[in-house]
């Protein structure tokens, strides 16, 4: 009996022992934050489970525009390693605000492009060693192979689905992404809050002058200026991020690079059965032109005989 009653306490103690233990081995990981996705899918991808990482920025937000919570003043002020990017203006105040001892690690540039993408997976391994000891070498070689065998997959189909020939209007921070795989990038337009109704009908104007087939927008920065541009031209709205995780698919800087790559892909195979369906349509009128055209003429021939048979009729 005593033995009986005594286990579900020695369970208890266990599982007490279990729980604190794991906790004891959470705190034990160095705290390392992230302003944005871009740079916590960097870490996360090198590092996995050997740090605690936080992320500020949701993805959906562009993080110069950021609220800053009173959980990332607690965040900031327990991290070991901080990386930033230089845009997030609200983050020196915050850093300064929490007390935090933490390093400062900016990496900035553009990341759309397979050299930004390497270049941020090697300064974030390059911290990650310096500043925190870890060895994420072997992780980063993997990645920067994939990295390349991607980008080769992506040109190559680019170039199947001759991309070359189809013109672009961009929001200006696609521009690079865009242009890199191939597409011929005749205008591109800033944020909305900065564009004017002049500014957009210049855009107008110059699609239709060069017969601009696809718009790109930046899903952070708002897609109605794009929306309103395609719909002038009758042209294939593509909206694209430049952030991890706004989709499932997109947990890495070399998911999300397949994921743009395919949505602009599918565009290009959308703008081909809509200029077909266009092309039908042309010579259906055309057809239908000729017909009504031949039946007017065979109207005036019947005419033209009845009145002569009638003439011949009357003089004989």
């Amino acid at each position: 009996m005593v033995l009986s009653r005594g286990v579900p306490y020695l369970a208890v103690l266990l599982a007490l022992g279990l729980i604190v233990g794991a906790v004891s081995a959470e705190q034990e990981k160095p705290i390392v934050v992230a302003t944005t996705t871009v740079l916590g899918s960097v870490v996360e991808d090198l590092a996995g489970d050997r740090v605690q990482l936080i992320v500020l920025v949701n993805p959906s937000i562009c993080p110069a525009h950021y609220d800053v919570k009173p959980s990332d003043a607690y965040a900031i002020s327990e991290a070991k390693l901080i990386f930033y990017h230089g845009m997030e203006g609200w983050l020196k105040q915050l850093y300064e605000a929490s007390g935090s001892e933490a390093k400062l690690v900016q990496v900035s540039g553009g990341w759309a492009t397979p050299d930004g993408v390497a270049s941020y997976y090697q300064r974030v391994a390059e911290a990650l060693k310096e500043e925190l000891g870890l060895d994420v070498s072997d992780r980063l070689e993997a990645r920067l192979r994939e990295l390349e065998d991607v980008s080769k997959d992506v040109l190559e189909e680019a170039e199947r689905s001759r991309v070359s020939e189809v013109r672009v209007i961009a929001m200006s921070w696609q521009r690079g992404f865009v242009e890199w795989m191939g597409f011929n990038v005749v205008g591109e337009f800033g944020p909305p809050e900065k564009l004017s109704s002049a500014d957009i009908e210049e855009l107008v104007a110059a699609g239709r002058e060069n017969g601009v087939g696809i718009v790109v927008s930046n899903l952070q920065s708002g897609v109605e200026v794009g929306g309103m541009i395609a719909r002038e031209l009758g042209a294939v709205h593509v909206i694209l991020s430049n952030f991890p995780e706004t989709d499932p698919e997109t947990k890495t800087l070399i998911d999300l690079m397949k994921h743009k790559s395919d949505k602009l892909l599918e565009a290009v195979k959308l703008l081909e059965v809509r200029r077909g369906l266009e092309s039908a349509e042309a010579e259906l009128e055309f057809y239908r032109s000729v017909f009504y055209s031949l039946v007017a003429v065979s109207l005036i021939e019947a005419a033209v005989i009845a009145y002569l048979g009638w003439r011949l009729r009357k003089v004989g």
